[in-house]
């Protein structure tokens, strides 16, 4: 048998995990020629000694899928996680009920509460009879045995952290997005959360698979969850994170230092044409705010919103090119993001006053349940 992926600590859950996982995202039918390609994925990855399955009630079919390939396993040699975006207590409470449905499982080893995006909703989870009340609920029934919370806004995950209620955290580390990072791990470690990341591959615009996957083993995280699509890309990045081991305390060391050197033209947020704007325009966070319009339209949308200054205060200075290291096309790529960023408006209106007056969780849910679909962007 060849060398064995190593495993790390879960924070206070003491579980002990692979150092990658698979993600739900990267199996559903949407991605796949059918169901059984999928299965095929998970049951691979698990023969590999994967032991780290995550996935959430959003993921469209993922929780059925991985059902279908966990069957005859031994319940004990992986470990469970679906989440959700539900954050009133009967409604998460619910949405736990159709996950163990789905998986085919009496309990599930964790439950996050998830995309937990706004001050607003942290606190609706928070509430009494709000998600997490539900959960804990759960736990004490023996159908969950832990609780995580996972979110693309790091000022928010710090706060809930500093509650002592969540067990886990994930949300996005990657070389080209490290923004908050400290900020969520000084308050994970304060309170021995594990720490899980996701979008390690930026959504698939890093394709230096390897040293993406070896850069975020190099920080102290418990666990990324990879979206694979295929054996394939299992074999890929089990034999990263297996090769990852092979390296030198030093080469460790730079490799969490250094700026990664990636061929592919996208925005790396490494801010240096920041410094030569003169108009200050955030210009990093207007890709980012671009970046997140696949997951939460509206979020990224409001996120763009909220900036100081905004593309169309850029007066076509060139200043932005000459500076990116890049060679990027920064102000064309700017104008394209803001035409993306001001679209959608009606959209936005509706969720934004559904969500203040408290039944987006509702409305969302009859949405998808009326086979709605996620609207191109």
């Amino acid at each position: 048998m060849g060398e064995q992926l190593h495993k790390r600590r879960l924070g206070r859950t003491e579980i002990m995990v692979t150092e990658i996982g698979i993600g739900g995202l990267g199996i559903i039918s949407k991605k796949l020629p059918n169901r059984e390609a999928g299965v095929q994925t998970v049951r691979h990855a698990l023969d590999l000694g994967v032991n780290w399955i995550d996935t959430a009630r959003g993921y469209f079919d993922a929780e059925n899928v991985i059902g279908d390939a966990i069957q005859g396993r031994d319940r004990q040699s992986f470990t469970l996680v679906s989440k959700s975006y539900l954050r009133t207590g009967s409604l998460a409470y619910r949405d736990l009920e159709t996950s163990l449905a789905s998986l085919k499982v009496d309990y599930v080893d964790m439950y996050q509460v998830h995309h937990v995006q706004y001050q607003s909703e942290l606190e609706q989870v928070l509430a009494p009879k709000g998600a997490l009340d539900a959960l804990e609920t759960a736990r004490k029934e023996g159908l969950v045995r832990h609780i995580g919370i996972t979110s693309h806004h790091t000022r928010v995950l710090a706060r809930a952290l500093d509650t002592g209620r969540f067990d886990t955290v994930m949300f996005p580390f990657s070389p080209i997005e490290r923004d908050g990072l400290n900020e969520v791990y000084d308050a994970a470690k304060r309170n021995d959360v594990g720490i899980i990341a996701m979008k390690v591959l930026a959504a698939g615009k890093l394709t230096s698979v390897e040293e993406a996957i070896q850069f975020v083993l190099a920080h102290d995280i418990s666990t990324c969850a990879l979206g694979c699509t295929t054996t394939e890309h299992v074999d890929r990045d089990v034999a990263a994170a297996i090769a990852f081991h092979s390296l030198t305390p030093e080469q460790v060391d730079r490799l969490r230092k250094a700026e990664m050197k990636i061929e592919d033209k996208f925005c790396r947020r490494c801010r240096i044409c920041e410094l030569r704007c003169p108009m200050q325009i955030p210009i990093a966070d207007v890709f980012r705010c671009e970046d997140y319009l696949v997951l939460n339209a509206t979020y990224a949308r409001n996120e763009y919103r909220a900036l100081d200054k905004h593309v169309p205060d850029c007066i076509g200075c060139g200043e932005c090119e000459i500076a990116c290291p890049y060679g990027l096309s920064v102000n064309d790529d700017m104008q394209r993001a803001h035409r993306r960023l001001t679209a959608g408006k009606f959209e936005d209106v509706s969720v934004n006053t559904l969500r203040k007056i408290g039944i987006y969780d509702i409305a969302r849910k009859a949405y998808f349940a009326l086979g709605g679909r996620l609207p191109e962007r």
